[in-house]
């Protein structure tokens, strides 16, 4: 497989990955970004938060499902990063968290 190919395969596993809550990827939601996908197959991105105190377990139970969905295409998850959303990107996430609550 080319690294193209092995690199659009990691991204479209990412693609996938939705909130354990919401009926909405992690990408549409805004929360992941800057993904960087190595010649090998590791990959670097940033888990960007809505809120400072989301629980410890639902960043891990996020991580963990990216993790995954990476390591399905043959990737592997080198590092996380988090960062928080500006007001823009919260209202915009608040926005689609309504529409597709699981709840």
């Amino acid at each position: 497989m080319s690294e193209n190919n092995h690199s659009q395969k990691i991204l479209q596993a990412i693609e996938k990955v939705e909130h354990p809550s919401i009926a909405t990827s992690l990408l549409d939601l805004g929360m992941v970004r800057d993904i960087e996908i190595r010649d090998d197959g590791n990959a670097v991105m940033t888990l960007v938060l809505p809120f400072p105190n989301i629980p410890e377990n639902i960043r891990s139970y996020m991580v963990n499902s990216l993790a995954m969905a990476v390591q399905s295409a043959g990737g592997k998850i080198e590092k996380v990063n988090y960062a928080m959303m500006n007001e823009l990107e919260r209202q915009k996430f608040l926005m689609k968290e309504q529409q597709n609550w699981r709840g």
